[in-house]
């Protein structure tokens, strides 16, 4: 039986990475070479090779074979991933592909829970012949570009995307830590107008009795809105950026510029942008066009910078309170 078309499925483009970041061995991805060797040990081969025949074109098949690579090595097919989810996660791995890039594409948010639970519904299994198809043909691309490959190849390549994944996760959590950090410190400033406050939320009364609320979110970081007896007036979004490394700082700025462009059409009036990188504000601004003002976080958490009084003056001046 030939396989399905790739309906509404996108054939995604291995990722190609030329330089080693890390070489971690003690997280789960790295362990799915021997879940698949686990998987493969009971496995009815003549099943697998016929949906490997099913799905894959003979003359790729033996390509792979010509390194001395079975074919379910670099080719899902339905009966393999059923049997174990969980090794979805090996084939997005070695094709070079982050979980943000590859479950935010077109319908493939759907196979999270595969990976991330080792869990297949029946709804999920029908999906699973579109699912291999399209993986297929990005083994397919991949196999085109590679000369020769062995096992040791393909357990380096699925390598290369864990070290950018982990720095991805080590980057949100700079991010969480240094909106907190700025949550706390914006508390500090306001704390003799406090009528009520909760974790993420702070609610002042200002010098002229109007109500403020200050609230610690994702998009924006930190909002600052009016709350009037008629409506709620947004004031000011605020994007944090926590990130020390300078190399990708256009792309946190880009990142910055997106957030503010959304919250501009909820009708917020200002926009702030927080680094922790030195960058000259013009070219910042380039990058950023929408913000009305960056600050350094490090700089405006220690007392007595200009950075640390200009702050507080803006944030006074908007909120209405003497700082």
């Amino acid at each position: 039986m030939a396989p399905p078309k790739t309906d509404n499925f996108l054939i995604i483009e291995p990722s190609m990475q030329v330089s080693f970041y890390y070489k971690l061995r003690t997280i789960k991805e790295l362990y799915l070479q021997d879940a698949l060797k686990a998987t493969l040990k009971d496995i009815d081969l003549r099943r697998l090779d016929q949906e490997l025949n099913d799905y894959v074109d003979s003359k790729y098949l033996r390509r792979v074979a010509s390194f001395g690579i079975r074919g379910e090595v670099l080719f899902p097919v339905p009966y393999v991933i059923e049997l174990n989810p969980f090794l979805l996660g090996y084939y997005r791995l070695l094709y070079g592909l982050s979980q943000k890039e590859f479950y935010s594409r077109g319908p493939f948010g759907r196979f999270k829970r595969l990976e991330e639970s080792g869990e297949i519904s029946s709804k999920r299994i029908d999906d699973l012949p579109l699912l291999c198809k399209s993986l297929v043909e990005t083994a397919i691309l991949l196999v085109k570009n590679i000369d020769d490959w062995s096992l040791s190849d393909i357990h380096e390549m699925q390598l290369l995307t864990v070290g950018p994944q982990l720095r991805g996760g080590e980057n949100v959590r700079k991010g969480q830590e240094a909106t907190k950090e700025v949550f706390s410190f914006i508390r500090d400033i306001v704390k003799l107008y406090i009528r009520h406050a909760k974790d993420r939320t702070i609610l002042i009364e200002n010098d002229s009795g109007r109500k403020v609320l200050i609230e610690f979110s994702s998009d924006p970081d930190i909002s600052i809105i009016e709350t009037l007896k008629s409506r709620n007036e947004p004031l000011v979004s605020i994007e944090i950026k926590g990130g020390t490394d300078s190399s990708n700082i256009y792309n946190r700025l880009g990142e910055a510029e997106k957030s503010h462009l959304k919250a501009s059409k909820f009708r917020f009036s200002e926009f702030w942008t927080l680094l922790r990188v030195d960058i000259d504000e013009r070219r910042a601004r380039e990058a950023s066009p929408t913000t009305h003002h960056f600050f350094n976080i490090d700089l405006l958490l220690s007392a007595e910078t200009a950075e640390n009084i200009k702050f507080r003056e803006i944030l006074g001046s908007k909120l209405g309170i003497r700082t």
